[in-house]
């Protein structure tokens, strides 16, 4: 058999290695090596969907911009961690696995498209936090929508998806870099990882015999 000469898939997989190294999730497993476990990983996505969801009131009503900008600050750190993971997954871990000659293996596929739909989530709640934060960078067509936890939420929701109407005018680099990347990374979970995860779930059996 001849060996391809393709160089692209081994070029990203190494990229998204390096770029997979710099999150405080695997900080902390380098540290603590007992946290390299499934069990880990789901508390500490869960302890972030928490997180995020706490983060909106946090940023609304504590009038205090130190606290906002770290949760701001901390907000985008972790949805890079979560877009970098699941490119990871979705496409590179099982490549540099066989590479390596070693086994891989999910720990279920129901399990990853659970944790992929609290990481789906989670975004929506981190950056309704940046648009109410960085909100002099923002028009918004629905007055006041930055001012409330449900407004920023569906703000963001709408971002992610484009399902709605759009309420949110980027007015500078920073804001259009907020929107356009919010967007990218809704596109990105739906169309790929969902898609990809969703179609290998095991079917329950049916008790209608046409469908058997």
């Amino acid at each position: 058999m001849e060996r391809s000469d393709s160089f692209i898939v081994g070029f990203w997989a190494s990229i998204f290695k390096v770029l997979g190294s710099f999150s405080f999730f695997n900080l902390i497993r380098k540290v603590f090596p007992r946290a390299r476990t499934g069990r880990f990983s789901e508390i500490w996505a869960l302890s972030h969907v928490i997180l995020s969801v706490a983060s909106v009131p946090a940023v609304l009503y504590i009038k205090n911009e130190y606290i906002g900008f770290v949760i701001a600050i901390y907000a985008l750190l972790r949805v890079y961690e979560v877009v970098i993971y699941q490119a990871n997954v979705l496409l590179f871990d099982e490549f540099r696995a066989i590479k390596a000659g070693k086994d891989y293996a999910l720990h279920g596929y129901r399990r990853i498209v659970i944790l992929l739909m609290q990481n789906y989530f989670e975004i929506i709640f981190w950056f309704a936090a940046q648009y109410i934060f960085f909100k002099s960078m923002f028009s918004f067509s629905v007055e006041g929508s930055h001012e409330s936890v449900l407004g920023a939420v569906y703000t963001s929701f709408v971002v992610m998806t484009s399902f709605g109407y759009y309420n949110v005018t980027p007015l500078g680099v920073l804001a259009y870099s907020l929107v356009i990347g919010q967007a990218m990374i809704g596109l990105f979970m739906t169309l790929l990882s969902l898609a990809r995860f969703i179609g290998v779930i095991p079917t329950p059996k049916s008790l209608d015999v046409t469908e058997q």
